[in-house]
């Protein structure tokens, strides 16, 4: 049973209905591992369904926290908005509302794109609307309770005056940099002292918490937020679940506070990028937007659900895009039965293409073209049609559907933009015109005899790519030559070069005329 599933069928021994609440706080741009969040909640959001629940996903946008440090792309001139709420921030551009629509609107128009059904929050409107008033009120009223139980938890115990509350200064607009020390009413009185990464001004004086003119301190805000929304599960990131986290604390503030059992934990680990924590302020990001330039949403959903929630994961648009692919088209292979496992694998692999759908699963498996084959085509064919045109030649399209060709187009559009944006050099190509004497004098007696046997067998047989790529072994096996002197060869009196793509995709994406031709001059 997938993880998923096991989560789901936990969730309905305690009831038929459910929030799965997810979110982050809106830093900079939302990259692939902050999908991790919402994609979980939704793939738990599917099983409950299909066992015959109901559930809702929430994606709660964190905008009215304080921004920490400016985030990449922005100016430097972005400094002086330092522990002002993200919600309060102008964008850089001006077809956005502020800089959250800036960073957020592009994430959240992408999910559908990816099958992700979704509610959003925005925290800003939440305490604009006071909406969280009352509990904010009884945090306040309890606020000695609540210092007991963090207090538990920390090397350094919380000052005597300490209030789960952060007001906005109402001279300098800054969050990050008040203290909150009384409150009467509804209003907390402040002073604006300061923060580690800016400056505070000076100012005294009370903020309107019914208003929106603050919020509660995050380790207070989280369970507060779960009774507000009814959340009952919730992934989140596993520095949140770490002993003595706010996962820790919230669910016991959560109970003796709110009187409300926290949600069901999903932790989750981090996704890094070539082998780096992923980061929206220092720009080490790879985007939704990003990732459907160069592949189909199903490998997104495929990358995060092929193993657990807390398997670590690190993504390189690189090669290792290739491999996600060939692993992709496997995996749906093995679905249709095209591609025989054990049957108890069988049944965990099927599992995990049936959520990797962005929508229905297929009736049949759909003919597609190999992505590694796609991105020889980009380059060598002269355009989509005659790359199209190739793939029927090679068997490889069998009187494909409207829809099968559609999804060829786009693949071959998107390895197009991988080749240009991500490519290793290996697999960038450029076909030499006229052969120079220099590689004929190069190539060895076996290797010119290896290439005077491949243009002959070309000549009067039809390969696809797999069976091409294995008769360049056996012809190499035959003359006694090892295999990657073969390939050597081929390489260097098609590409000037001693390396390439795979070779059985790399000749069949080539006019075979030409092909045959250089073959046999380089044999002479």
């Amino acid at each position: 049973m997938h993880w998923a599933d096991r989560i789901a069928k936990a969730l309905l021994r305690r009831s038929k209905r459910h929030v799965i609440a997810s979110g982050i706080s809106i830093s900079g741009h939302i990259h692939i591992g902050h999908s991790n969040d919402v994609f979980i909640a939704d793939a738990i959001r599917r099983s409950i369904e299909e066992l015959g629940g109901k559930a809702r996903v929430l994606w709660y946008a964190d905008d009215f926290d304080p921004m920490r440090r400016v985030p990449w792309p922005l100016p430097k001139e972005y400094e002086k908005y330092l522990g002002v709420p993200y919600a309060e921030i102008p964008s850089p551009d001006p077809e956005y509302e502020n800089f959250v629509d800036f960073f957020s609107r592009p994430f959240i128009e992408a999910l559908d794109d990816f099958g992700v059904q979704v509610d959003v929050c925005f925290s800003s409107e939440i305490y604009r609307s006071g909406k969280l008033a009352n509990l904010t009120r009884v945090a306040l009223e309890r606020a000695d309770e609540i210092k007991e139980i963090l207090n538990r938890y920390r090397s350094e115990p919380l000052r005597d005056d300490w209030l789960p509350y952060d007001a906005i200064c109402e001279r300098c607009n800054r969050l990050a940099t008040t203290r909150s020390y009384d409150w009467d009413g509804n209003f907390v009185k402040y002073r604006c002292e300061g923060a580690p990464y800016v400056k505070g001004c000076g100012y005294e004086g009370e903020a309107d918490y019914t208003k929106g003119e603050g919020k509660l301190t995050w380790r207070v805000e989280w369970p507060a937020r779960w009774k507000l929304l009814g959340v009952t599960c919730e992934p989140f990131g596993k520095d949140h679940a770490t002993a003595g986290g706010s996962y820790d604390t919230g669910k016991v503030i959560s109970r003796q506070i709110f009187d409300y059992p926290p949600p069901y934990p999903v932790p989750y680990e981090w996704v890094s990028f070539r082998g780096k924590p992923m980061s929206s302020s220092k720009g080490t990001v790879f985007t939704l937007q990003q990732w459907l330039e160069v592949a189909e949403p199903e490998l997104l959903r495929y990358f995060i659900f092929r193993s657990k929630a807390m398997k670590a994961k690190d993504f390189d648009p690189g090669s290792q895009l290739l491999d996600l692919y060939d692993e992709y088209d496997n995996l749906e292979a093995i679905y249709f039965g095209a591609v025989e496992v054990s049957d108890n694998r069988k049944s965990q692999l099927q599992r995990i293409y049936e959520i990797s759908q962005v929508r229905k699963v297929p009736e049949r498996k759909p003919q597609k073209v190999p992505f590694r084959l796609a991105a020889v085509l980009s380059q060598v064919a002269r355009c989509e049609e005659h790359a199209v045109e190739i793939l029927k030649s090679k068997g490889i399209l069998i009187d494909p559907s409207e829809e099968e060709l559609r999804c060829t187009i786009e693949r071959l559009r998107r390895a197009r933009c991988w080749v240009e944006k991500y490519a290793p050099e290996r697999f960038k190509l450029k076909l030499i015109g006229k052969l120079p004497d220099g590689i004929r004098r190069e190539l060895t007696e076996k290797q010119k005899l290896g290439l005077r046997r491949l243009a002959s067998d070309l000549s009067t047989r039809e390969f696809s790519p797999v069976d091409l790529h294995n008769h360049v072994y056996e012809v190499a096996r035959e003359l006694k030559t090892g295999p990657a002197k073969l390939f050597e060869a081929i390489y260097m009196v098609l590409l000037g070069r001693k390396s390439g793509p795979r070779i059985g995709n790399f000749i069949s994406a080539l006019d075979k005329g030409f092909v045959i031709k250089r073959f046999e001059e380089a044999s002479i």
